[in-house]
């Protein structure tokens, strides 16, 4: 099942904090101020932190040269406050349009063309094949042969008849030897 479902719908290849990226854009649109746990954030991303993540408040810098910086920095979102004690973070959305405006998808536009009529394409009508002499008459001897074999009995009572060979090994008039 997995198989099919990766051909169908394969994932897309993002970061280990991608899935972090598509949450705060999500919630970019009811919320300005955001704090997390560490804990949600691993639950989120479905990995564990890096032990440098836990212990030192530099490892959330807003940069876009790390991964993690690029996650929340690329969709308008700034870490704000780093409460190691408390294992929370809280993050701030930025007010610059540009930023926040990445994770949007382009619609393209239509360009307008001459509008041509509707053709549909032509269909091949399906000529229905005529059977072959020789087979309608393979199929009725075969309708007959079961004919016949449903008429016939193959014996007139319910004991079948001796072969030749047991006729030649038992003689009814012969008198048994002791």
């Amino acid at each position: 099942m997995n198989c099919a479902r990766r051909i169908v719908a394969p994932r897309r290849q993002t970061s280990k904090y991608g899935p972090l990226r598509e949450y705060l854009w999500r919630r970019g649109t009811f919320a300005n101020l955001i704090t997390l746990s560490f804990s949600k954030i691993e639950g989120i991303i479905n990995a564990d932190l890096p032990f440098n993540a836990l212990r030192n408040a530099k490892w959330w810098r807003n940069t876009e040269a790390t991964t993690q910086g690029y996650a929340w920095t690329s969709v308008g979102w700034r870490a704000q406050n780093v409460n190691l004690e408390d294992r929370t973070v809280t993050f701030k959305k930025q007010l610059e349009e540009g930023k926040a405006g990445h994770m949007k998808k382009k619609r393209r536009r239509r360009t307008k063309t001459s509008q041509t009529p509707f053709t549909p394409v032509p269909v091949r009508i399906r000529r229905i094949r005529q059977p072959s002499k020789t087979r309608i008459a393979q199929a009725l001897a075969r309708a007959k042969n079961v004919e016949r074999k449903k008429a016939s009995k193959p014996y007139k009572t319910k004991l079948k008849p001796k072969s030749a060979y047991e006729k030649r090994i038992y003689d009814p008039e012969a008198k048994p030897t002791s």
